[in-house]
């Protein structure tokens, strides 16, 4: 009987007993049972699991609270759609795949057809449409009931249809001209996927993970302590709350199957932590040192031991219900591997490194030949990307007994690339996390505990798995021509105008902006940014390959047109000598109306020169390197040097008519980048229209930056003449730095055709 730390003889004559034929008699099933009733034997010595490694050790699973990676999905009977997810910036990422459609005799048809059967691949609720411009008129029939019927120059009137996967529905559609009208679907119930409250609760798998009343279920002769994370430790009976209450890790299905296998009280150590490798954070002693002055080269390694030990030498206090009989130190699983494929050399000695690190976990805790589970990398699943994959390789490799003969029956590698899910079955975007899926953690843990039993003598029957995909890395596409995507617009078009679009106008969120950016209504708060709730919906016709709502240069283009203009430094100071420069400022006298439509440039002393205006530590040298396509054009050569501080700019030009249905702008370019430029002052006629008193703040990049023409300033551009002036300042300082002198200016006026809002 052990108590406290072991000696040699007794743990490796407990840990054969391990071996012995009465765990080797014990079967777990693959669904295991509800262990509700499950309660260790307290006269037996406590089984103790280490489980250790990096973030995904530590357990990245969402318990809940997980939403549809997808703003919207969508199944199409064109065939000719893309199939697989899309972007529409700043709207949403949607996906769309083609709809299998049968003749009415059940044979499979890519032709457009007003009556047939189509099945959906997940079960759902849905919205049907069919046709698109003037074929959207019409009566669609699903299962003999009214799906979607439009009027001629009126709206759809849609049903919610609640379908089952893999089932065929009868369908008719009707009223439409021509040849029949392709049609397509909207899944209105996205619900979250991967998190444990949809994988157990809803999808019903685990089942032993929930109780009879729903609630999530205890194993009570299974104790999890946090050694690692935890000030003291902190631990529980095992449960999906186990870990932080927030998301679970490999411990959950581990801890179930050993709980299963064992008859004697379990307790399962985890000492991992985020982003730490193998090679230099858990570098074990028989690797050596490469750098004996870091202190933090191999201090995982000593945190893993000196956690598992104080929770040993306390174990009385740890699980409840000790009562003296001893302990087994029965196994060690790893699972890690991210953060060494970074480095060119740590992928070179992972193999090497994993084995001294088994051999010296178990001279550390004195069990020659203790129980050993690796668990591969498995980011990417089948299409790993070869970094993480020659790492895995290494980590099959250890438990391969042709190749370490000396672990042949006490080490075992699970390749865990079968339990990858993509993003649309996860919680989120975040492969290297495993995309917080946590039914892969679920199932990775389940697989190390089989392992670990069938390392002990037991049997474990497989989990079975739902059919997946082929086990191959995919091939490397082709980037679709210029073609291709014009017909993939093409395709979508009618998803993208009738569904996406609309939606997003009819959008709470974005309804009152777009009403008033097509009315020119200025919004209560104003930016130095041109971009708004319109721009998402142009990106939408964008998207669908429509481009007539495009901004485009309204009149001459002013980047091209000679300007009057001053420079000079001003006697105020500003508020920081290290901070931005844009300021109220007095001007030389003479100047104070400057941006007047009469004032006098050349009397003034004004010179002309053509844009942009600019300079970089004094001379005529672009800032980057943007052309003028993206609405900055810093990477233009200076034609005129903007010699001092301060830069005043103004011209008078003659403009083409306004018309109705079309909104304008005025752009100040050069500065669209982040911390770039400093804040400016645009006058039309005279009176300010647009002022920023900064330049452009973190996460804020890439926006065109000026000001837009609202009602109260549209009749200035109706006479058919307009004056514009603009202000800025050379920029000095970058986050709190001095940096030589520089800045860009260009400006031009824009136009924009209103798109269409629906609005009755």
């Amino acid at each position: 009987m052990i108590t406290k730390r072991p000696t040699i003889s007794a743990l490796i004559l407990l840990s054969l007993t391990g071996l012995a034929l009465p765990a080797a008699a014990k079967t777990v099933p693959a669904q295991l049972p509800d262990p509700a009733d499950a309660g260790g034997d307290p006269g037996k010595p406590v089984k103790v699991y280490i489980l250790a490694g990096q973030s995904n050790m530590v357990g990245m699973g969402n318990l809940s609270g997980a939403k549809n990676v997808y703003s919207g999905v969508y199944l199409s009977s064109d065939p000719a759609v893309p199939d697989g997810p899309f972007q529409i910036y700043k709207v949403g990422n949607y996906k769309v795949s083609p709809l299998k459609v049968c003749l009415p005799d059940g044979t499979a048809t890519d032709q457009p057809i007003a009556e047939g059967l189509f099945e959906v691949p997940q079960p759902g609720i849905y919205r049907f449409h069919s046709g698109f411009g003037e074929s959207a008129s019409g009566v669609m029939h699903v299962d003999g009931k009214e799906a979607y019927r439009r009027e001629a120059g009126g709206k759809p009137v849609v049903q919610d249809v609640t379908l089952e996967a893999g089932k065929r529905y009868p369908f008719k559609i009707s009223g439409f001209q021509g040849d029949p009208p392709r049609f397509w679907l909207e899944k209105t119930d996205l619900l979250g996927h991967g998190d444990l409250e949809a994988v157990a609760k809803r999808d019903g798998k685990f089942p032993w993970l929930v109780d009879d009343k729903g609630e999530w279920s205890v194993r009570h002769d299974v104790w999890f302590q946090e050694a690692r994370l935890a000030k003291d430790g902190k631990g529980s009976p095992l449960s999906p709350t186990s870990n932080n209450g927030k998301t679970i890790g490999p411990e959950l299905g581990f801890g179930h199957v050993v709980g299963e296998f064992h008859d004697e009280q379990v307790l399962l150590i985890k000492t991992a932590q985020g982003n730490r490798s193998l090679g230099f954070d858990f570098r074990p002693p028989s690797s050596g040192r490469t750098d004996p002055g870091n202190e933090f080269e191999s201090a995982e390694w000593r945190l893993m031991v000196e956690g598992v030990r104080k929770t040993l030498d306390h174990i009385e206090k740890v699980v409840p219900g000790y009562k003296g009989q001893g302990y087994e130190i029965a196994g060690f699983a790893w699972f890690q591997g991210h953060k060494d494929s970074f480095s060119e050399e740590l992928i070179a000695e992972y193999e090497k490194n994993l084995v001294n690190l088994i051999k010296d976990v178990r001279k550390e805790f004195e069990v020659p030949k203790l129980p050993v589970v690796i668990g591969s990398n498995g980011f990417g699943g089948y299409g790993m990307a070869e970094k993480f994959l020659r790492i895995h390789a290494a980590q099959m490799a250890v438990g391969d007994p042709q190749k370490h003969p000396g672990f042949a029956g006490n080490v075992a590698s699970v390749d865990t690339r079968d339990f990858w899910r993509e993003v649309d079955e996860s919680p989120k975007g975040e492969d290297y996390h495993y995309n917080r899926n946590a039914e892969t953690y679920m199932l990775i843990g389940d697989a190390l505990g089989r392992a670990m039993v069938g390392l002990k003598g037991g049997k474990a029957e497989p989990l079975p798995l739902e059919p997946r995909s082929e086990k191959v890395a995919p091939q490397d596409v082709a980037e679709p021509t210029e073609k291709q995507k014009a017909a993939d617009r093409e395709a979508l078009r009618p998803i993208i105008i009738d569904g996406i679009a609309a939606s997003y106008v009819a959008n709470p969120r974005y309804n009152k902006s777009l009403v008033d950016e097509a009315a020119g209504t200025p919004p209560q708060r104003r930016t130095q940014f041109l971009r708004g709730a319109m721009y998402g919906l142009v990106n939408c016709y964008r998207a669908a390959g429509i481009d007539a709502y495009d901004w485009h240069v309204f009149g001459k283009d002013l980047r091209d047109m000679e300007w009057d203009y001053f420079t000079f430094d001003p006697e105020e100071p500003p508020a920081r000598e290290n901070g931005a420069r844009y300021r109220k400022v007095g001007y030389p006298a003479g100047m104070e109306n400057w941006h007047a439509p009469g004032f006098d440039a050349a009397k003034a002393g004004w010179k002309k020169g053509l844009p942009p205006f600019g300079q970089l530590d004094g001379k005529l040298e672009p800032l980057r390197t943007c052309d003028r396509t993206g609405g900055c054009g810093c990477g233009e050569k200076p034609r005129t040097l903007w010699g001092k501080e301060v830069l005043l700019v103004r011209g008078t030009f003659e403009i083409p008519p306004v018309r109705d249905g079309h909104r304008y702008r005025i752009v100040v370019g050069g500065s669209n980048h982040v911390t770039s430029g400093e804040g400016y002052a645009v006058y039309l006629d005279g009176r300010l229209l647009a002022e920023s008193t900064s330049g452009v703040p973190n996460r804020q990049g890439g926006q065109p930056r000026g000001g837009h023409v609202y009602g109260d300033f549209r009749d200035d551009l109706k006479d058919g003449k307009v004056t514009i002036a603009v202000t800025s300042f050379l920029q000095t300082h970058k986050r709190g730095q001095p940096i030589p002198p520089s800045g860009h200016l260009t400006v031009w006026i824009e136009e924009q055709k209103i798109p269409p809002l629906g609005l009755p």
